[in-house]
């Protein structure tokens, strides 16, 4: 019934994104107010949009709903297992971990890889692009490098500096940015999968992309969350509008 169910909204769902207006995001999960959803239906009111929850779908779903996919967010949220780059014993610095999310997510960067769909990560989303291709991260960002990233209550904020130019989203280079940052954890070692071009004060990568630009023309990841971002924040939304285009054109 479930399985009947999700392929029933499928069906309606394509049926509203049937013409060229339309166009279906993957989310690997959603489960904030202040959602990824919300943020790309802000950015551009004129499409029709279509979201779908990887979290919620089986195997065979999930596999359906990435062979319509326009466009990947990898959204934010729990830690990653450890065991995944190379640290299992370390769970103790760890918050919440979700296994069953680190293999969804893998599935869905397996896609990635494939395609070439275009993909943006936020937050844990950078994060879990990072770990899949190879890389590492810090298991508690106040033991390595500072707590500037999380703030007693949660979120904060701080400056990135945007450090090269990067050809599918115009941002200036050498420019610091505020943004809103929730996280305790980030990259330690970069996959070789990528490059860096935007980094916090304290050193820390902020911003990844694909090296490969030709086979991945938008696969870049952010480490704040620009979906939190207040209406009118140029620099978060100037990313948001980049990928949109980017799967307007896939």
């Amino acid at each position: 019934m479930r399985f009947y169910t999700y392929f029933l909204f499928l069906l309606v769902s394509l049926a509203s994104c049937s013409n060229d207006d339309g166009h279906i995001i993957v989310l690997s999960k959603e489960n904030s107010q202040r959602s990824c959803a919300q943020f790309i239906q802000r950015l551009d009111t004129n499409l029709v949009w279509t979201f779908i929850n990887a979290y919620e779908l089986s195997d065979t779903e999930l596999e359906e709903a990435l062979a319509s996919a326009d466009g990947i967010i990898m959204t934010g949220g729990a830690d990653i297992h450890p065991a995944n780059y190379g640290s299992a014993a370390d769970t103790v610095k760890c918050g919440t971990i979700d296994t069953k999310r680190d293999l969804i997510e893998y599935a869905i960067l397996a896609h990635v890889d494939r395609t070439g769909v275009p993909c943006i990560g936020f937050c844990r989303g950078l994060q879990i692009m990072n770990v899949y291709g190879g890389g590492s991260l810090h298991l508690h960002l106040p033991d390595t490098l500072s707590s500037i990233h999380r703030g007693p209550e949660g979120a904060t904020s701080h400056f990135v500096q945007v450090t090269r130019h990067i050809a599918s989203v115009d941002l200036a280079k050498n420019s610091y940015n505020k943004i809103v940052s929730n996280h305790h954890q980030g990259i330690s070692m970069l996959s070789r999968d990528f490059d860096a071009w935007a980094f916090s004060e304290d050193g820390l990568i902020e911003g990844i992309r694909h090296s490969d630009t030709t086979a991945y023309p938008f696969y870049v990841g952010v480490q704040w969350h620009p979906e939190r971002c207040k209406p009118g924040n140029e620099f978060d939304e100037q990313i948001g509008r980049s990928f949109i285009e980017a799967v307007i054109s896939e």
